[in-house]
């Protein structure tokens, strides 16, 4: 499945206070990327952007070609992209969005005839090398508190997934960052010990767009 956009490019200067970045040009865009951004915030690197209108940026930051391949640092669109899939990784169930589960929200709940299948998101930009990734790319509280909801779903007989959606063209394949976040490799450990199934989602980026391929299970 292929997804396309209309970007424009610049150089980036500097990415700085987490949401904002600078350009060649003089723009000021906002960074829709909370993490730690290894490797995707050099200066010089050629980035891509949607315009916007409004009175702090002049546009969203989406696409950075660095060093080790292009990469999409627009955490939210990694969610869009299940979105458009969804239905074919999962037919057999009707799925929902946005789903709240306890003090939580989980991205995706498929509903079928006989099960409820409870899907959590995570986009993958850390590029270790050699093809390989890594989930977080910063410690994450919050990572480690949806696998235990997950956990919670499988151990009561859901279904319960992980899907690693790679946003970066220099990975294959993914693993959890154990030396970024031990405690977070621990849990999905854990998880994966009560059920938790682990999937990554791969894709191929160009400036025009992304191609979405077939998912496949890790765990």
């Amino acid at each position: 499945m292929k997804l396309s956009w209309e970007l424009h490019q610049d150089v980036l200067v500097q990415r700085y206070k987490r949401f904002l970045a600078d350009t060649a040009s003089g723009l000021t865009l906002h960074c829709p990327n909370t993490g730690a951004m290894t490797g995707l915030k050099e200066a010089g690197s050629r980035i891509g952007y949607r315009p916007t209108h409004n009175t702090k940026t002049q546009g969203r930051w989406m696409l950075v070609d660095s060093a080790q391949g292009l990469a999409c640092i627009d955490s939210a669109v990694a969610n869009q992209w299940v979105a458009q899939g969804i239905r074919e990784f999962a037919p057999d169930y009707q799925w929902q969005s946005e789903v709240k589960l306890g003090n939580k929200r989980i991205d995706f709940r498929g509903q079928s005839a006989s099960d409820t299948f409870w899907l959590e998101v995570k986009g993958v930009t850390l590029a270790l090398g050699k093809g390989e990734g890594g989930f977080p790319d910063a410690v994450s509280v919050r990572a480690r508190e949806h696998l235990a909801v997950l956990s919670e779903r499988a151990a009561a007989g859901d279904r319960a997934g992980l899907m690693y959606v790679i946003m970066h063209n220099g990975i294959d394949t993914v693993r959890a960052a154990h030396e970024v976040d031990p405690a977070y490799a621990q849990a999905l450990d854990d998880a994966v010990h009560c059920g938790v199934e682990v999937w990554q989602w791969p894709t191929q980026l160009e400036w025009s767009g992304v191609t979405l391929g077939q998912p496949r299970r890790l765990r």
